[in-house]
């Protein structure tokens, strides 16, 4: 009988022992190793499929733009503007001609905000941006702090935005992977309407240059994934290369957010190889 037991018991640790090493190599897992925060999120049930020090406060680059964008939405519906509101570029949005991603405004001419919107959607235009911060608040100043109250509106703690770009300043904007993926639910459940911009793989601008995505996995662009549709990507020095996604896969609406993916360089296709993998491995089980 005591032998018996005996060998019950070791088989116990043994199958302890096998578990335990199976959760250390996925907690370890090296392909992600080159990222400093990843989730995988099922939108329409909030059940995370996977996260990777998801609850760590960092700079999220242009990713911050999923809540101007939020705001934006919530501007045209409830009327205070409307997608053929016009714009005179005011010297802030102007003097974000330093920076390399721009629609490039001219000064004497005005712009809609359907323009604007797609410009900072589909190219992340940080001009675009600011403009659209001034036309919902009057300026970039308040609009943050509207940005700031929607984000404890839905409980994000260890959110903070200083900007509606998501560029370094003096300070960035920070938030958890978790917090963006949050931010990106609540865009897609209260404004759909966002996905027929960042589905875009290039627009026209109202001065007739053609400019295309940075988002490279959308149908049609160089990394493409079947039931990609959007949603932001980002990178500054700070972040390093980010990407929140989203898209249909297997009849599911799926959430992903990765930042700082190999941060020391400025190549951006590993974020985009990255968020293949984790669709693949933690949705499409292949």
């Amino acid at each position: 009988m005591k032998k018996i037991l005996a060998i019950i018991f070791a088989a116990a640790l043994a199958f302890l022992f096998i578990v335990k090493d199976k959760e250390a190599r996925t907690e370890a897992d090296p392909l992600y190793s080159d990222a400093k925060a990843a989730i995988v999120l099922d939108a329409e049930t909030g059940k995370i499929l996977y996260e990777q020090n998801a609850k760590e406060a960092l700079p999220i680059a242009s990713m911050s733009k999923l809540m101007t964008q939020y705001l934006v939405l919530e501007a045209i519906t409830d009327g205070s503007l409307s997608w053929e509101s016009s714009y005179k570029p005011s010297e802030a949005a102007l003097n974000q001609s330093r920076h390399a991603v721009i629609l490039g405004m001219d000064k004497h001419k005005t712009y809609t905000v359907e323009e604007l919107f797609t410009a900072m959607t589909v190219i992340s235009a940080n001009d675009a941006a600011v403009a659209l911060a001034e036309m919902v608040s009057g300026s970039e100043e308040a609009f943050v702090k509207e940005m700031n109250k929607q984000a404890k509106r839905f409980g994000l703690e260890a959110t903070r935005f200083v900007n509606a770009t998501g560029l370094d300043e003096t300070e960035t904007n920070e938030a958890t992977a978790r917090d963006v993926a949050a931010i990106a639910k609540e865009l897609l459940k209260k404004h759909p309407e966002v996905l027929e911009f960042s589905r875009m793989t290039d627009f026209t601008t109202s001065e007739g240059n053609r400019l295309w995505t940075t988002n490279l996995m959308l149908p049609g662009m160089p990394q493409a994934m079947s039931g990609m549709e959007g949603l932001k990507t980002g990178y500054t020095e700070e972040a390093g290369p980010c990407f929140a996604s989203t898209g249909i896969y297997e009849g599911k609406r799926i959430i992903t957010v990765v930042i700082g993916v190999g941060e020391d360089s400025k190549d951006t296709i590993p974020r985009f190889d990255l968020t293949r993998e984790l669709i693949d491995k933690y949705v499409l089980n292949e």
